[in-house]
């Protein structure tokens, strides 16, 4: 397997990963700053489990399916950027944690879809 096919597949599988938690975190009201599950909460979580499934099916097919990482960088960076908002106005607690990672996952994303044999 060449550098570009596993780079877009470890892109592929880190950010379905990533959905999946997010889906299963976001259905826990302390997590979320809540005392009970609301009905937004459910739909944030059909969203990240509905995209982590998309990007496994692209990685069927990574050298094809590669520009599904586009909307995955816009996500994750809305995401992260969300994060720090809510935080800086106290409203969550911060982490430093999520922010790097968010960074992290979006740099491998370009650096996969960018790649040059």
């Amino acid at each position: 397997m060449n550098k570009q096919i596993l780079l877009l597949r470890l892109s592929y599988w880190s950010a379905a990963i990533a959905d999946f938690g997010v889906a299963i975190m976001v259905l826990i009201p302390e997590r979320m700053g809540l005392t009970e599950i609301v009905y937004p909460m459910g739909l944030a979580s059909a969203i990240a489990f509905s995209w982590g499934v998309l990007l496994l099916v692209a990685d069927r097919k990574p050298v094809e399916r590669k520009w599904v990482l586009i909307p995955t960088i816009l996500v994750v960076g809305l995401l992260t950027t969300a994060r720090l908002l809510f935080s800086y106005h106290e409203m969550i607690g911060f982490s430093f944690a999520l922010p790097v990672f968010g960074i992290a996952l979006i740099t491998l994303m370009a650096y996969s879809y960018f790649y040059k044999k």
